[in-house]
């Protein structure tokens, strides 16, 4: 059985280009003359470094709506910039964040990534906002996850990116229930020319990126093109949830078009995505070779930001999101039993097809009341609807029976249906500087959604500055997020139904921190955190399917730690440490699958402002089981990851080479399916050159 998806041929650029190019600018590098004065350079270049870190990323706008020192944002902030992503050899946003204090990233059976943060995870990572320039990428259809169209974002589009650990729903609204990223890409003003990258891997993974900027007169664009394929990694399975044994199928393929645009007071944004990939294992957690997903995204986001006076500003902004999934699953494989003695020769086969689209729009208001007081309010509107539903099987998903062939039987046995969703949303905030060293920010925000109801959720925090550079915070709030189309209404489903009684799912958060300037090079921070979870949304059995229902209460304890220290030639060592203690509240026993502790050590080594050199290590603790499964608990796993980075005299070519998992540690990861629970990849090499003209 071959699916639609498998005829197409994606092969968008040839080796022999690649060397073509990678031959030119190599020339180009030996071309270029000597700088006059390198020892004046190097001179010069040290001191714009050491200013450029004593004064850089001292401000973020995604806690507060608006820009805040972060020292002053009263949330647990982590600020990823462009130079740290290419220094750090990231392939993707994924390799960056699961250096950050309370992150982790696994593999799901199915080759996606999953984010566990401060001790919560689940194989969507829905409670994690993605945002793009404070546009919410998350979407409905795949239950709010936004890794499954977004797990490999093309970090060469990237400016920094804002991470805030902690519930953010007073501002953000559902999905901001652990987290929220918000991906700041570049400008007009940051790119001023054209840039080309190109990438090859050791999975014979290759990617082209094109970005310009430029302006005329008022206008100023930006755009950026990015293609990209890669085999992943094959890894063999030693038993899939059948015993079978194979090896893993981790393809994937990415076609992305972004652009931003400014005239006077108005921005426009926009972009458009599609990703294919492989099984990986499979959604049965079953070996195949079958199985092919396709997401295509596109969004366009427009405002209008006005400021009035000193006192009072205001943002308007509609958008448009469309969600597409083309998926085909071979659930199971011809070779795996119970399959009708012969009678499904192709395996079993479903495709289940939907769009869903986004139309919104918000009004924003900041009023500085006094010059200690600062008011943000807005309204926010949003309907959703999915459709265009079909449904694509050659068996009855009720009795398993085979049907004549693989064909559309939507009319009988359709998976889910067209619906709708309207959310109305009222949200006030206030900045309160009570002294010069005390301020106070309360805030809540009012959703109101069509199908379940009305929810609400504040937030407050006390930032204390008792001594000089020395910081005492406090910090409380909730967040939510609401049942998706498929938790509402997934129907002929043989595993899984949906449930049209659900209320979304809550969490309250208590933080404590201290942070420290200990001098201009050194600093640290100790947060504290507390989670109470109820109306988990998880599949219990019920009869012979699972049915989505609001059940567990899960509580987690932890505590990060995190140093940071600037040497005097540029060179930085950082470190952070996580602790965290997660139950189920309802079964009295941790929670499966999540490690007890973190920690990420990372030296960045400054030898000239041409020659830059990486190394860290990331580790995670052992991992505990399902009471039901009898298996032995999962060792600790530690990977070591370099980068080296080299410039011209000029910095017009910059060459990254990286080793990920330098010394090939196999430690499997956690899988409650495949028996013999999941590969991880290889020692693993990436040689990236860029060219800014």
């Amino acid at each position: 059985m071959t699916s639609s998806l498998h005829n197409k041929n994606y092969k968008f650029f040839p080796k022999s280009a690649f060397a073509l190019l990678f031959s030119a600018m190599a020339a180009s590098i030996f071309a270029a003359p000597p700088e006059q004065n390198s020892e004046f350079a190097q001179s010069i270049s040290v001191l714009k470094d050491e200013i450029r870190w004593l004064n850089e990323e001292q401000f973020v706008s995604t806690a507060t709506k608006t820009k805040e020192r972060i020292s002053k944002s009263g949330s647990s902030v982590s600020i990823i910039t462009q130079d740290e992503l290419r220094k750090m050899g990231a392939r993707n946003l994924m390799d960056a964040l699961k250096r950050l204090p309370g992150f982790r990233v696994h593999t799901t059976n199915i080759g996606i990534p999953a984010l566990e943060v401060r001790g919560v995870m689940t194989s969507d990572s829905e409670k994690v906002l993605f945002q793009i320039n404070g546009h919410s990428i998350n979407n409905n259809l795949i239950n709010g996850s936004a890794v499954w169209s977004h797990a490999a974002f093309n970090i060469d589009n990237i400016k920094r990116v804002e991470v805030i650990r902690g519930p953010g729903s007073a501002l953000h609204g559902t999905d901001a229930f652990v987290a929220i990223i918000n991906i700041i890409t570049n400008t007009a003003d940051d790119l001023n020319g054209l840039q080309i990258s190109l990438g090859t891997e050791s999975n014979a993974g290759r990617s082209l990126n094109i970005q310009n900027g430029s302006q005329a007169g008022k206008l100023k664009y930006a755009f950026n093109v990015n293609v990209s394929e890669s085999n992943g990694f094959d890894e063999r399975v030693e038993r899939d949830a059948f015993g079978y044994s194979g090896r893993t199928l981790d393809w994937e393929k990415y076609y992305d078009f972004s652009f931003n645009a400014s005239y006077a007071e108005f921005q426009l944004q926009g972009k458009y995505h599609i990703r294919q990939n492989g099984p990986f294992i499979g959604i049965g957690s079953t070996l195949n070779d079958e199985s092919e997903q396709e997401y295509i995204e596109y969004f366009l986001d427009l405002s209008y930001q006005k400021t009035i006076s000193n006192h009072f500003s205001f943002t308007a902004r509609a958008y448009l999101d469309q969600f597409e999934a083309n998926n085909f699953w071979e659930i199971f494989s011809e070779n795996h039993p119970g399959l009708g003695n012969g009678a499904f020769p192709e395996g079993l086969l479903g495709s289940p097809l939907a769009k869903n689209q986004k139309t919104g729009g918000e009004l924003q208001f900041e009023v500085q009341l006094t010059k200690s007081n600062k008011l943000l309010t807005g309204l926010h509107f949003e309907h959703q609807t999915q459709f265009d539903v079909e449904h694509f099987t050659n068996f009855n998903p009720n009795t398993f029976a085979p049907e004549p062939s693989y064909s559309n039987n939507s009319a009988q046995w359709n998976w889910n249906g067209r619906h709708n969703r309207d959310i109305s949303a009222v949200y006030i905030q206030d900045i309160w500087d009570i002294n010069d060293r005390l301020r106070l920010i309360n805030g809540a925000r009012l959703d109101h959604y069509s199908d379940f109801g009305t929810d609400i959720n504040p937030r407050s925090s006390l930032t204390w500055e008792f001594v000089d550079d020395y910081n005492l915070g406090l910090a409380y709030g909730t967040a939510f997020r609401a049942p998706s189309f498929a938790n509402l209404y997934n129907i002929n489903n043989p595993s899984i139904t949906g449930n049209p009684s659900l209320e979304p799912e809550e969490i309250e958060t208590f933080e404590i921190s201290l942070s420290g300037q200990i001098n201009k090079r050194n600093s640290f921070k100790v947060t504290s955190f507390r989670h109470h979870i109820r109306n988990l949304i998880e599949s219990k059995p019920t009869g012979s399917l699972s049915v989505y229902q609001n059940s567990t209460k899960h509580s987690v304890d932890g505590l990060e730690l995190e140093l940071s220290s600037r040497l005097q030639d540029g060179s930085s060592i950082d470190f952070n440490y996580t602790y965290q203690y997660p139950i189920n509240e309802s079964l009295d026993q941790l929670s499966a699958n999540i490690p007890l502790h973190k920690a990420n050590l990372a030296f960045n080594y400054r030898h000239s402002r041409l020659i830059n050199a990486y190394i860290a290590l990331n580790y995670r603790g052992e991992l505990s089981r399902n009471a039901s499964d009898s298996r032995d608990d999962i060792s600790p796993r530690t990977t070591v990851d370099t980068a080296l980075n080299w410039k011209n005299e000029q910095e017009s070519i910059e060459l990254i080479a990286s080793i990920y998992n330098l010394f090939n540690d196999q430690t499997k990861d956690a899988s409650d399916g495949v028996q013999s629970d999941l590969p991880v990849e290889d020692r693993y090499i990436a040689l990236k050159l860029i060219y800014s003209l």
